[in-house]
């Protein structure tokens, strides 16, 4: 896929009405806080993907909107999205129609990587669980709704546990409600319902991703990348387990097992990346995690998604940075943003949020 032009207003510092790279590979070279990452987090953005902290701190400051307009190339023709940014949340448009995600999910869309993947390495479980979920959520609709589905029910659930024992009327002691068990009964089956699907496609989805991080591994550096999912429960014992925990998490008032408690661990050379890698070797494995993103989704559509990378060269040797460069020069297209320019392809500089 190829980006033709990109159009916004009070994103963030950016001031330039428009941005138009060319085919092959194109630099964005600044300072700090000059906007190069907000430009390519405009991008993503307005292709459908889905950023952190929400959208108001993507609104200029003192503004009450902003606006992204995005005319993308691929295989099937030209497509015109848009996406509107307000206090209440955004608005996309696909060809001038109101849309999704989901349907925007339809379009290879980008994939980005940057300093703060490094958080897939050494962050918490919840940073990991969101890689696969969003991740998934692109190649499946049905996996999208079934998340909202289980976040809603685990909420009904973890209320009832919560409010499980009440104040007496009268006295210092607390009383249990005897309609705990079936209330926690018809939340257990809602959870089972759309978790152990849940729990089902991970494993499905690891068994394509592992390979590939794999692969991306070997390209930047020595060592054997294995990619683990770390469970509480299996998908056909999750009702079992739901009821063997239930005295603990009437204690906690929050349940313990469960898709939403799961991890992935990540191992190089058969040991735990987080506790025992080097700082270069996580900060590899990160990027191996967003090239193996990048190719399963490559392999989904048909044709490439758009690659942005931010901060290209921080953290990364030599040979690190050659592997990285490889690959963005092997795609129809990609947009690199950094302290300096690699040397290759077109450059554009950026200051203040103006780009030339």
């Amino acid at each position: 896929m190829r980006l033709l032009r990109l159009r916004q207003k009070n994103f963030r510092n950016l001031a330039s009405p428009l941005f138009a790279p060319g085919l092959g590979l194109t630099t964005i070279v600044g300072g700090n806080a000059q906007g190069k990452t907000n430009l390519l987090e405009a991008i993503e953005l307005v292709l459908g993907g889905e950023l952190r902290n929400g959208t108001t701190e993507r609104i200029a400051f003192g503004q009450s909107e902003a606006w992204l307009f995005a005319e993308v190339e691929t295989q099937f023709g030209n497509s015109r999205l848009e996406v509107k940014l307000s206090r209440e949340g955004r608005e996309h448009k696909l060809n001038e129609a109101p849309a999704s995600l989901r349907e925007l999910s339809q379009l290879p869309g980008a994939v980005l990587l940057g300093p703060d993947d490094l958080e897939l390495v050494l962050g918490p479980p919840e940073e990991r669980r969101r890689f696969l979920d969003v991740l998934l959520s692109r190649f499946s609709a049905r996996y999208r709704a079934m998340l909202g589905q289980y976040s809603r029910a685990l909420q009904q659930r973890n209320a009832v546990l919560k409010s499980s024992f009440r104040p007496a009327s009268r006295g210092g002691e607390r009383e249990r409600p005897g309609s705990i068990q079936s209330s926690i009964g018809i939340w257990n089956q809602e959870l089972v319902k759309y978790g152990s699907e849940i729990l089902s496609l991970r494993r499905r989805m690891l068994a394509k991703l592992t390979p590939l991080a794999r692969e991306a591994y070997r390209e930047l550096a020595p060592g054997e990348l294995s990619l683990e999912l770390c469970e509480t429960t299996e998908p056909e014992r999750f009702l079992q387990a739901l009821e063997d925990n239930l005295p603990d998490d009437l204690q906690r008032g929050a349940t313990s097992v469960g898709p939403h408690r799961d991890d992935l661990t990540l191992l190089l050379s058969g040991r735990e990346a987080a506790r025992f890698g080097s700082r270069g070797e996580c900060r590899s494995i990160a990027l191996a995690l967003r090239l193996a993103e990048h190719r399963l989704l490559w392999s989904h559509y048909e044709e490439a998604p758009l690659l942005l990378v931010d901060e290209w060269n921080t953290e990364l040797d030599a040979r690190r940075r050659g592997a990285l460069l490889a690959y963005a020069q092997s795609l129809p297209q990609a947009i690199l943003a950094g302290l300096e320019t690699p040397g290759e392809g077109a450059v554009m500089e950026i200051e203040a949020g103006v780009w030339r």
